[in-house]
């Protein structure tokens, strides 16, 4: 193991600047929890102040920017759309999160990234339950995740009273009026029709806090008659909505009040086997055997962790960060209780790093604040202006790495220069003995070239290498047929079996979990994208 420069207590890693980001709409719920300090989120035209132990549901779209204040460290973390965990508050909602909890917060975030394979069996988390905490109200129907009819959900919310027909919306949207209906059943559970019906009524609940007549609700949400709203209504809610007014002025108003949340929460936490104060457990986890396109480096902040790379392993403790290389084959293991968070990237220029290469360093508790914070602002759009993103990975790449991972070495290693050609060119077909002919050198070579520098056969690895920018690439919102031509399947029913039988689930299913978190990815520095000078993204 290296030591740190001048000892690890005295490492300085900077100051923890404020960090913010632009106004967005979300297509899934989002948690923003802060961990330390103190920050704000403004969601719609209200400004919501958030100190540290505290978190805030902004429900999906919702229209918000969150910023957080000096010396302070906050995560936001979407709620990707699964299965029965669709719906919660209507409101912006704020929580205060019971003692026990920080390091499970944490994994979700982690788990939310993407880059590991995901829980065999997700125990019920925080999540989950704050998502069925509803305030008795109708919740905001499921939004479909399709670029197309997105825009179309996104406008019913913003003029529910609009009384354009799903076949000006489709028309408008470049789309038929049959794959708009096909759309919102498959993603959203609901026809058009009831979907739209589900928003007006979500729309009418603050008008009906507001103390607006009736006649005049129905006609902002879009009803003809003040006697049709009510009968839908009643439907929904199963009351009127002279009803819901009455219950819900016996409620406190304000939304952010700690007590009667904080009770709420507890109440939530409170299942069958298990304390309102215990969280549940850290499950273990894995990333996909993958081959980066960029020098990642990676930190266990809780318990230990097993990192493969090539045909060396290393066996990480609290504390210890080490730089998984582009180019080769590598995976990471975790136990169950363990955490362990990318901190950065630095894009590749095709130079060989072998696995002898690699060094450990260690940082002290004294650093954790510090290291968190620089992992939230590679990872997502909340992060100070004009960050630098690769302060971190330059003290973790120490010695002899530290060349060997900067842009300013060469490469001219056979063997390297092919693995860049092959991810720069992933539909090209040719065998490694054809490549042997291209580079004019011999093939028995190449292939312990190749294998020695990679860590694995050229099969094997053209074959991670196009599995892990399948990931990326369907991470991005690019279509899976789309995904297949460019990695160079002749047909989409081979690139889908090829997927499923790495990841488990089809590609479509894989994009359909990742919509949210593309967005996100397009607002990260360049260095995470597929490139023609990297080997692949991580």
């Amino acid at each position: 193991m290296l030591p740190l420069s001048g000892g690890s207590d005295t490492v300085d890693l900077g100051p923890i600047r404020a960090g913010s980001t632009e106004l967005s709409t979300g297509r899934s719920p989002l948690l923003f929890w802060v961990l330390a300090g103190s920050g704000r989120v403004t969601a719609g035209s209200a400004v919501h102040e958030i100190p540290a132990g505290e978190l805030l549901w902004i429900p999906a779209g919702v229209r918000y920017a969150m910023e957080t204040d000096s010396s302070s460290v906050a995560f936001p973390i979407l709620l990707p759309p699964s299965d029965g965990v669709t719906d919660g508050p209507t409101a912006v909602t704020r929580l205060r999160v019971p003692p026990g909890w920080e390091d499970r917060l944490i994994h979700e975030f982690v788990h939310n990234l993407g880059y590991l394979r995901g829980d065999a069996e997700r125990p019920t988390s925080l999540f989950e339950m704050i998502a069925r905490a509803d305030d008795g109200c109708t919740s905001l129907p499921r939004l479909p995740q399709s670029r197309e009819a997105f825009e179309i959900a996104h406008a019913l919310l913003r003029t529910p009273g609009a009384d354009d027909t799903e076949g000006q919306f489709a028309k408008r949207a470049g789309i038929s009026t049959r794959t708009l209906q096909r759309y919102f059943v498959e993603e959203t559970g609901l026809t058009f029709t009831r979907w739209r019906l589900r928003a007006r009524i979500t729309a009418s609940l603050e008008y009906l806090k507001q103390d607006r007549e009736i006649g005049w609700i129905a006609n902002e949400v879009g009803f003809e008659t003040g006697s049709g709203f009510t009968r839908a209504f009643r439907a929904q809610m199963g009351e009127s909505p002279s009803d819901y007014r009455r219950r819900t002025r016996s409620r406190p108003t304000d939304r952010s009040a700690r007590t009667d949340n904080d009770q709420a929460l507890v109440r939530m936490l409170a299942q069958p086997g298990q304390s309102g104060d215990t969280a549940p457990p850290i499950p273990a986890n894995a990333t996909w055997p993958r081959v980066n396109g960029a020098h990642v480096a990676v930190w266990v902040y809780r318990g230990e962790a097993r990192v493969d790379v090539a045909d060396r392993s290393w066996e990480l403790r609290t504390g210890e960060a080490m730089i998984l290389p582009a180019g080769v084959r590598n995976t990471v293991t975790v136990p169950t209780g363990s955490l362990l968070l990318p901190l950065g990237f630095r894009a590749s220029n095709g130079s060989t790093v072998t696995a002898d290469a690699l060094e450990t360093v260690q940082f002290s508790p004294e650093h954790e604040l510090a290291l968190l914070h620089t992992f939230v602002a590679a990872y997502t759009p909340l992060r100070p202006r004009g960050h630098n993103g690769t302060a971190v990975f330059d003290i973790i790449a120490t010695g002899p790495l530290a060349q060997s991972v900067s842009n300013e070495s060469v490469a001219d290693s056979i063997a390297t220069r092919l693995a860049a050609t092959i991810a720069a060119r992933p539909a090209d077909p040719r065998t490694l003995d054809e490549w042997a002919r291209e580079f004019g050198t011999d093939a028995a070579r190449l292939r312990r070239e190749f294998r020695t520098e990679t860590g694995s056969t050229y099969p094997q690895w053209r074959s991670l290498s196009r599995m892990t920018q399948a990931r990326t690439q369907l991470q991005l919102g690019i279509a899976p047929g789309t995904v297949s031509r460019n990695l160079g399947y002749a047909h989409l029913s081979a690139f889908s079996r090829a997927f499923r039988t790495a990841h488990g689930i089809p590609p479509q299913r894989f994009q359909a979990q990742s919509v949210e978190r593309a967005l996100w990815l397009r607002s990260v520095p360049r260095a995470a994208e597929p490139s023609t000078r990297v080997l692949h993204t991580h």
